[in-house]
């Protein structure tokens, strides 16, 4: 009996040793699998990271330039707008030294990841040879991301990746309540074992689906991002919803909803009839999502909307076209630009409740990140583009008439004398200098001028053809370059009764005049130079002998 006590006794301290010893090593296991999928997630997390700051400050034509001309205003503006979007961030600074040969360069600093970024334009062709921006922020601010983390980074231990190292955490849960069942019931060794395997199963499964989700987004979010840079000013928002569903877990259909004036409108939808919802409109306290910039998940969306909808013809469409009474869960995210709501991704899901996990959210929130990036910059395109063109307007308009000025009167009549002298046309270079005008300037004041000016300016464009031009060329001369003029005559007496019409100015009424000078090609001149002097030559003889018009052909040389 002894002998079988002591059997027993052996037997279960063997037993034991080896349910401790197989704890531990599936706990080795276990952990080194989990420390592999650590390894691969910190590397996807640092180049997604690394990716996103490069294409959303670094691949842009002002940020290049801002560098190149030492724009330190412009630069330290963005480099708060990187620490406002990307809070992790403890230093950015763009610094002298040698880019890196790709478009980032990954290491580490102690504790710190440093990344290194080229500065590059929008069409990623040039860099800044000699300067790099610096971005450096807490290696364990990207393991924090993942829950029930068995590591935790630090100065001295094991190496981890990036020359870090690591020191493996210990937990009772993952430990001491394995050995203490095998310890005190045996016969409950293949149920914890099985358990165990499930633990650790599922948080394989766990952080391999948050892999493959944060992969997905990179993806998307990249092509998203070239595909809009293709065609910067019109963005396509059916693709960008289209990718919002493709990405986001438990999303099945969506609509995206963009900002116009007052109104949210849909500008791209999966899975409803586009059509007949871009008809609806909502103004922002019709919205069931509201307007505080948070994500909001949204159960029983069909209750909502007939509490906050005042018009019925609405109601009706988005029962009918929007599916909203077949809708279970809608996870809505807002995009934010200079700190105001542009747009809604609007995710939904038609089988079960709270379809939309935390992942969900998280991808969501980070692809309309991305878009509250795009859009800013499509924003400031959109407003280079705008001044470029006001810019170019100028500089061949008078800024008061709205007329050409000199600068474009020259480029295009010299158009229509290169075409005159291949068809064999005549020209009529017909200077107009308005008569008592200057009375009225100088007794109603520039204001009353100016409006006088307006007006004659809008009288004489209505008169010209589509073919000739009419210039304010300064003060009250005005020039036109007519085509293949027949009749000069005709034209001065009809440019003469609009001129003479009454204008009316405050409580009074006014009338001007003026004086022509006419000047043919190639009878007078074969350059525009001559046609100009002469046609100018002869409307200053008209002015001063009072006349209503005169002809450079009449001129004697001493007037000319």
């Amino acid at each position: 009996m002894n002998s079988r006590r002591w059997v027993i006794f052996l037997s279960a301290i063997v037993l034991i040793m080896v349910a401790g010893f197989m704890t531990q090593l599936m706990y080795d296991m276990s952990f080194r699998n989990q420390l592999d999928m650590l390894k691969t997630y910190f590397v996807a997390q640092t180049d997604f990271f690394a990716k996103s700051i490069s294409a959303g400050y670094f691949q842009w034509d002002e940020m290049y330039d801002a560098v190149i001309n030492n724009n330190f205003d412009f630069i330290d503006e963005q480099v708060k707008d990187i620490r406002k979007n990307y809070p992790r961030i403890e230093k950015v600074e763009i610094v002298e030294g040698i880019p890196p040969e790709k478009m980032y360069e990954i290491s580490n600093d102690g504790m710190d990841m440093i990344i290194r970024l080229k500065i590059l334009n929008d069409s990623m062709t040039q860099y800044v040879p000699n300067r790099v921006a610096v971005v450096e922020l807490p290696a364990q601010s990207f393991l924090n991301l993942v829950p029930n983390v068995p590591i935790k980074l630090s100065e001295s231990g094991k190496p981890f990746i990036y020359d870090l190292k690591y020191k493996r955490l210990v937990r009772f849960s993952d430990l001491t309540i394995p050995l203490f069942f095998f310890v005190t019931i045996v016969m409950f060794f293949l149920l914890i074992l099985v358990s165990f395997e499930r633990h650790r199963i599922n948080v394989e499964k766990r952080v391999s689906e948050s892999l493959e989700s944060q992969r997905k987004s990179l993806q998307a979010i990249n092509e998203f991002t070239q595909a809009v840079l293709k065609d910067i000013l019109q963005p396509s928002y059916q693709y960008m919803i289209e990718k919002a569903v493709e990405i986001v877990p438990g999303a099945q259909g969506g609509s995206v909803l963009i900002k116009e004036d007052n109104y949210f409108t849909f500008s791209g939808c999966v899975g409803y009839d586009f059509e007949q919802l871009s008809k609806v409109k909502f103004r922002p306290d019709e919205l069931v999502q509201g307007t505080n910039g948070e994500i909001k998940e949204i159960e029983a969306l069909g209750e909502f909307d007939k509490e906050a909808f005042r018009g019925r013809e609405n109601l009706d469409i988005l029962t009918k076209y929007g599916r909203i009474d077949e809708i279970k869960s809608t996870l809505s995210i807002p995009v934010i630009v200079n700190n105001e709501i542009v747009a809604f991704l609007n995710l939904d899901n038609f089988e079960k409740e709270n379809a939309f996990t935390e992942d969900s959210k998280k991808v969501a929130t980070v692809f309309a990140n991305q878009l509250g990036v795009l859009f800013e910059r499509i924003a400031l395109e959109k407003e280079l583009e705008q001044q470029k063109e006001q810019f170019q307007y100028l500089s061949t308009h008078d800024s008061l008439t709205g007329l050409p000025n000199r600068r474009l009167l020259e480029i295009e009549a010299e158009k229509l004398i290169a075409l005159a002298r291949r068809d064999g046309k005549k020209i009529c270079c017909v200077f107009l200098d308005l008569k008592k005008f200057k009375i009225i300037n100088d007794t109603q004041g520039h204001k009353a001028g100016d409006f006088f000016l307006c007006v004659i300016g809008e009288r004489l464009k209505n008169i010209a053809r589509k073919s000739d031009i009419v210039a304010r060329i300064g003060g009250d001369e005005f020039v036109f370059v007519l085509y293949d003029c027949k009749d000069y005559v005709q034209f001065i007496d009809r440019a003469l009764e609009e001129i003479e019409k009454n204008i009316y100015y405050g409580y009074e009424k006014f009338s001007v005049s003026g004086n022509f000078g006419v000047a043919l090609f190639p009878d007078d001149g074969e350059t525009l130079d001559e046609l100009f002097a002469k046609a100018d030559s002869a409307m200053y003889y008209a002015k001063k002998n009072d006349l209503k018009y005169w002809l450079a052909s009449d001129l004697l040389d001493s007037e000319i």
